[in-house]
């Protein structure tokens, strides 16, 4: 095989027309294979069998007997297609080269090797889109310009770079970045890699199944594709659905695709894997075996409690006032981690905790003087002490001492903070500013059923929550968290609260714990009992509801996500005249 380069003609059509772009030239057809071991190309000799196999599935190429069997058994099929694939859907374990491996390599292939027939004016882009966060996106793009850059061949295409394209000679755009629906729309796509779309998400709402179907009317060339590379996160959303009708099954619509961290990367450490697997073996089996969905996870906050409480009509930083006493929560971070350094400042205004301040430093920083920046701010509001974690034993305590302010542990972990938090936001008892950050932060956090009813709350996307964990420890300070106002009497209920949508919020989250099916369900289902549990809902999240019930609030989420039969039946009216005749005597 000769890697001659020299300058060709784009087959140009659908109006005629031709061009000269350098590509590099073969003798014979290159497949990805070669192109992606070719030493003067890609240099990888070290792809796994299991790698090799996807690869060569997506293409249609010839597998041998081993790689037939790795066929078989990441896919659950009996037969080879043996043709290329227009969508392929990869669920993989962690590290098991998504993006390095497999996303930016056949990205590469249909950038620089493969020939797309374009009309005069048309540019053929090859899109790869990560994540919401910018540093999964920021990874793919070095993986791919690395590659290039590393070729003495490809280097020679590339015209220009930016941060997120790279335009290469013969004609093709490689863009990567962060899910944007708009910046799909009217692109001529000749390749789609979506990595880890899982966890696509805008403002903290999933928005993978609204991305693909932006991204099909734009697959305009004869070979164009869509693959989707992900770990498996919830019962939701385009992977669950690829999963659900295609795994196993033959069809002409999606090859899906399951395998292991051990399976796609043998190299990966296997102390790790042993290590992960004994502190949490339900988790595991998502992102190192790939084996499983969850089910054990809903959302904490409803998006839509979370978007009324912020107050977009105010500054996003409040000024000091005498008149007020403030609270003070810090996140401590080192600085040499992916963990944020967040400071939040809050007040109470009769039983509203306000969000004053919101402050946050992404590494890399020197935590100390980040600390002393804090410590002057908190100065300024007249505090002379901060509650925080217990980040780094001492560490904490002094670099606070040393600039001024007390720094006291909290005896709550972030955990605890988010679900005391709970009945603050569902009663609109907390403001915050306008804050893209913070906002996106509370819609992507989850809660995880756990063993002996003590649930934890951490980011779905693994992404830093440290602003969101600061306001909800002022939330704990200034004592929102734990006001029970009485039961609401003949006066009804409050004007501003959506039934209907709380109702329709609360049976979505619930429907995603297991469910359960109790001997006491006929007691429950009345109507009677449904507002009673609404109203207590209403002013102390679930947390209070099971507390004034004397139910367990685990069975609580999970009998109310099982079977509602009253959402859709109970009206404003309705709902006022049965609380009145139902709670009167347990007010006070």
């Amino acid at each position: 095989m000769s890697s001659d380069f020299k300058p060709v003609k784009l087959r140009l059509g659908r109006g005629g027309g031709s061009q000269l772009s350098p590509r590099p030239i073969y003798k014979g057809t290159m497949n990805i294979i070669e192109f992606v071991t070719d030493q003067k190309l890609i240099g990888d000799r070290n792809i796994s069998p299991a790698q090799r196999m996807a690869l060569k599935s997506v293409y249609g190429l010839p597998l041998d007997v081993e790689e037939l069997d790795l066929f078989k058994k990441t896919t659950d099929l009996e037969d080879y297609p043996g043709q290329e694939q227009t969508e392929v859907t990869f669920l993989l374990g962690r590290r098991s080269g998504k993006s390095d491996k497999l996303a930016s390599n056949i990205a590469l292939f249909e950038a620089c090797i493969r020939e797309h027939e374009v009309s005069k004016g048309e540019t053929p882009v090859v899109m790869v889109c990560a994540p919401e966060m910018a540093r999964q996106s920021k990874i793919v793009f070095r993986y791919i310009l690395g590659k290039i850059e590393a070729s003495p061949i490809l280097k020679r295409m590339i015209k220009r770079v930016t941060t997120e394209e790279i335009e290469l000679q013969n004609g093709c755009l490689i863009q990567v970045f962060p899910a944007d629906q708009g910046r799909i729309r009217g692109q001529s796509l000749a390749c789609f890699v979506a990595d880890e779309c899982a966890y696509f998400k805008v403002e903290g709402k999933s928005v993978d199944i609204e991305i693909l179907e932006a991204v099909r009317p734009g697959l305009s060339f004869e070979h164009s594709k869509i693959v989707k590379i992900s770990t498996p996160a919830l019962q939701r959303g385009e992977i669950w659905n690829d999963f659900n009708h295609y795994y196993g099954k033959p069809n002409d619509h999606c090859l899906v695709f399951r395998g292991s961290t051990a399976l796609f990367n043998p190299a990966f450490s296997k102390k790790k894997l042993a290590k992960a697997k004994s502190r949490d073996p339900l988790a595991y089996e998502t992102e190192f075996e790939a084996t499983r969905f969850r089910s054990d996870l809903s959302a904490m906050y409803d998006p839509l409690i979370i978007d009324r409480a912020v107050n977009p009509d105010r500054p996003v930083e409040l000024p000091f006032r005498s008149d007020i006493e403030y609270y003070a929560f810090a996140d401590v971070a080192g600085g040499g981690g992916k963990d944020s350094y967040a400071l939040a400042i809050g007040h109470l205004e009769e039983d509203k905790v306000i969000i004053d301040v919101v402050r946050s430093r992404i590494p890399k920083f020197n935590p100390d003087e980040v600390t002393a920046q804090y410590c002057e701010l908190l100065k300024g509001y007249q505090i002379a002490s901060v509650t925080g974690d217990k980040f780094s034993g001492d560490w904490s305590l002094n670099s606070f001492a040393k600039n001024g302010i007390e720094y006291r542990r909290s005896e709550k972990n972030k955990s605890q903070l988010y679900l005391e938090a709970e009945g603050a936001f569902n009663t609109a008892r907390i403001e915050i500013p306008k804050k893209d950050n913070l906002v996106i932060q509370l819609k992507s956090l989850v809660r995880k059923a756990r063993s002996g009813g003590h649930d934890s709350v951490d980011s779905d996307s693994g992404q830093p929550e440290d602003e969101a964990n600061a306001i909800c420890g002022v939330a704990a300070m200034a004592g929102v968290t734990n006001l029970v106002p009485q039961v609401f009497v003949l006066g009804g209920l409050d004007d501003d609260f959506d039934w209907e949508q709380r109702l329709i919020w609360e049976n979505r989250k619930a429907a995603e714990v297991r469910e359960q099916d109790p001997p006491e369900w006929k007691e429950w289902t009345t109507e009677a009992f449904a507002i009673r549990f609404l109203a207590y809902m209403q002013m102390g999240g679930m947390v209070g509801a099971a507390k004034r019930l004397g139910v367990e609030e685990r069975k609580l989420r999970s009998w109310f996500g099982a079977k509602q039969p009253w959402v859709n039946c109970l009206g404003r009216a309705r709902a006022a005249e049965i609380l009145a005749t139902q709670t009167t005597g347990e007010a006070g």
